[in-house]
């Protein structure tokens, strides 16, 4: 990829001594990232042979010089008049993790129990305590949260349990792993593969030109070769959608010439969308996939929250009742701005899918069901802030979103309430009921 050491691809020195003398705030001005021109920009510039002008870098300076082409981790880049940041131009940037990291979430979402959902849903409605409810002060939010941490550790204990019992299994994978292989001595993430009733419907928001569904459908096809049971009985669509009509081109080019000649099944699809308007119907999907695009649309100050909160909602709604939404971001919610992320653009995309449906629900032409949110991380480490004081530091979160059938026998006690006044005072006829949205139970899972 070439660079121009050109402003916005103009030459003249006037234009470069113009541009420096530009007030600070506006160079910071951040980008419309609601826009399709700033998708389309940043992937254009990951195209071979395409020229990215820079912008503040080189402001005022000799461009014969070698201290024009330097480049530090404040430059900005341009390219069609939109400004790019270093990130945005690097190609592959895989925002947090890769799909090997996220595996053992992954997985046992689409391959888990079903018996122990059950259950597990009837344990949230029993443990009304510790749920969030729909209407509360912003102020109010995080005192009604019941962190229910669990310690998860390592994930070897069950691992040192069959070491013991098998101590040259040990030693073979000492040996493997000597050899730099590892495989085989991983332990299974979901133990025993039973085909569904019917396959899994995967949908991947804003996959950009790392798409999480290539490697899943990859792994699944690895497993098929594994376990002998088909990888489209397990999953029969994996599709990314991605605003960008070249990022889609690009990666469609991309699997035809990676998979020239393969009699692979299954294999990811790819469809230039804007997830705020999906065209698909509600319910379609077993697990919805979203890496990095909320943070990044949150990034614009004017509109990003409001663009958010509709991607939530539109997530929520296509999401099949028992699936999840499983969502990466650098908003972690053990701090309290990433709880305060929860609050505004999560749990009001949640409320805004329900307000949608809720006359379909008085109509009994919609199903009752409710949401729970787990939320992975680790620990935590102390760093030291720009005052130099010691402060708590938490890398990125996992949120698992779960979508839950209530049963009927429920739904009454979950889903109504006393109506309201506009002043919010409960109406004096006790008899007087409205449809809520049901508080959402929120789970810390810590790692070592």
């Amino acid at each position: 990829m070439k660079r121009s050491s050109n402003n916005s691809g103009s030459g003249s020195d006037a234009a470069n001594a113009k541009s420096s003398k530009r007030p600070r705030e506006e160079e910071q001005t951040a980008p419309k990232y609601g826009t399709k021109e700033y998708w389309e920009a940043r992937y254009k510039s990951h195209l071979p042979n395409v020229e990215v002008g820079t912008n503040n870098a080189n402001a005022g300076k000799d461009s014969n010089s070698n201290e024009a082409t330097t480049k530090n981790d404040d430059a900005t880049y341009v390219l069609d008049g939109i400004e790019l940041s270093k990130d945005a131009i690097s190609p592959g940037h895989a925002w947090y993790f890769t799909y090997q990291d996220l595996r053992p979430l992954i997985l046992p979402l689409l391959l888990g129990n079903e018996e122990s959902e059950a259950e597990e849903l009837e344990s949230d409605c029993d443990d009304s305590d510790s749920w969030v409810e729909e209407e509360v002060d912003e102020e109010e939010a995080r005192d009604g949260i019941e962190e229910e941490e669990e310690e998860v550790g390592d994930g070897n204990e069950e691992e040192d349990e069959v070491a013991e019992e098998h101590p040259q299994d040990d030693e073979e994978c000492a040996d493997d792993a000597e050899d730099g292989g590892h495989d085989s001595c991983e332990m299974p993430i979901v133990e025993v593969i039973t085909p569904p009733d019917k396959p899994k419907k995967v949908l991947e928001v804003g996959c950009g030109d790392v798409a999480l569904g290539v490697d899943l459908a990859a792994d699944l096809v690895k497993m098929q070769e594994d376990t002998d049971i088909g990888a489209e009985l397990l999953v029969d669509e994996i599709s990314c959608i991605d605003y960008s009509d070249i990022v889609v081109k690009t990666l469609i080019e991309k699997q035809k010439k990676e998979h020239n000649g393969s009699s692979s099944t299954l294999q990811a699809s790819f469809h230039s969308l804007d997830a705020r308007s999906l065209h698909y119907a509600p319910n379609t999907f077993d697990l919805v996939l979203e890496k990095g695009t909320l943070d990044a649309m949150l990034s614009d100050k004017n509109e990003g929250k409001q663009n958010c909160i509709q991607i939530v909602k539109e997530m929520a709604r296509v999401t099949n009742i028992g699936g999840s939404i499983l969502i990466v971001s650098h908003l972690n919610a053990n701090e309290s701005k990433g709880m305060k992320w929860l609050e505004d653009v999560v749990f009001s995309g949640l409320k805004a899918e329900f307000r949608e449906r809720r006359e379909a629900i008085k109509k009994q032409q919609a199903q009752f069901y409710s949401w729970s949110i787990h939320i992975h991380g680790g620990e935590g480490q102390l760093i030291k802030d720009e005052d130099d004081e010691e402060v708590m530091s938490y890398g990125p979160a996992v949120y698992i979103i779960k979508k839950k059938s209530v049963p009927a026998d429920r739904a009454q006690e979950l889903f109504s309430s006393k109506k309201k006044d506009a002043k919010n005072v409960e109406s004096e006829n006790g008899d007087e009921t409205e449809l809520t949205l049901p508080p959402v139970k929120v789970e810390f899972l810590t790692y070592d």
